[in-house]
């Protein structure tokens, strides 16, 4: 597919002012919160690639949901290698969420963690795929190619300076610990100007606890209208849901506060996009909703600032001009 790309750049700020506002506003919503900035620890540990998250760090919104559900673009395709070399980040450390590559599933549909490294030639991807019992089902994956939604962190895989977030109990309504990180940096940097946005992405654990989950199914394993092509997205429920899953799970993450441009890149109306696997070779992986355990719920995360966002093939912008 002919990549189309639009480039915006965030509001830089300091890892401390960002530590502050989670700081304060993490607090609201869970019982324990310990903010801080550390040197990043060594993420082979964790089964990454990668040492770091440092270097030219640069996140990717892919697509969207027309290129998965609308039956005229079904089957789309992106090499998020190729992506890489587009916005000058073909030697990089790439993680994130997507959706996969049907062409490398046997034509099957699946959430995908992406986890690469261009630099080393060394992957750690991971696909999770509905099973013939709705059974969730999770391998590896070498392809560098996503369907048609994704959102990806590049970085130089350096080791360097990070946030380190530690959690322990949910007190608040907010079960989504991406969203209530959203939410927290939106409130409390003031964020009311378009060039005020800000990016992050990170890899986070939830040591304890159980989470919600969703995989896709099949196109042919669904059978009900669900997709509203006017409206360009999903209208009614299709996904395949989990829960409780955990806890020993490992997500990555893309966020954003906002759209820097106000609204010309179209980007994912969730302002985040989560994905995980079991750090435990359990057969569970997929992509992040929410804790459903806020009791036991505990989270160690390590997040890093995207300076840019690319907008890759915005098919919200080529429809709405039909």
């Amino acid at each position: 597919m002919k990549l189309t790309i639009e480039k915006a750049r965030f509001k830089e700020v300091f890892l401390n002012k960002i530590a502050e506002a989670l700081q304060k506003g993490l607090s609201k919503n869970f019982k324990e919160v310990n903010v801080s900035i550390v040197d990043c620890p060594n993420l082979k540990d964790w089964g990454c690639p990668a040492e770091g998250m440092s270097g030219n760090q640069k996140i990717t919104d892919v697509g969207g949901e027309p290129y998965m559900h609308d039956k005229k673009y079904i089957g789309a395709e992106f090499d998020f290698k190729e992506v890489g070399k587009q916005i000058g980040s073909e030697q990089s450390y790439a993680f994130g969420a997507g959706s996969g590559a049907m062409s490398c599933l046997d034509s099957h549909c699946g959430e995908l963690i992406i986890n690469d490294n261009f630099i080393t030639q060394e992957s750690k991807s991971i696909i999770a795929m509905v099973g013939k019992n709705k059974e969730c089902i999770s391998k590896e994956y070498t392809a560098s190619k996503h369907g048609g939604l994704g959102n990806v962190f590049y970085t130089d895989g350096k080791k360097g300076k990070v946030i380190k977030i530690h959690i322990k109990g949910r007190s608040g309504e907010q079960g989504s610990l991406t969203q209530a990180i959203r939410s927290s940096l939106i409130e409390n940097l003031q964020i009311k100007e378009k060039s005020e946005h800000v990016g992050l992405a990170g890899v986070f654990r939830v040591l304890k606890g159980k989470i919600k989950s969703h995989v896709q199914p099949d196109y042919a394993d669904i059978k009900h209208e669900y997709y509203d092509p006017k409206q360009m997205k999903c209208v009614k429920d299709f996904l395949q849901f989990y829960q409780p899953v955990g806890s020993e799970l490992q997500c990555y993450s893309v966020l954003w506060t906002g759209d820097p441009t106000g609204g010309d890149l179209n980007l994912r109306d969730s302002g985040e996009h989560t994905h995980f696997h079991s750090y435990k070779n359990r057969q569970e992986a997929g992509h992040y909703h929410c804790d459903v355990t806020p009791e036991e719920i505990e989270y160690e995360c390590y997040f890093n600032t995207a300076n840019e966002i690319y907008r890759v093939n915005n098919i919200y912008k080529e429809l709405l001009s039909k």
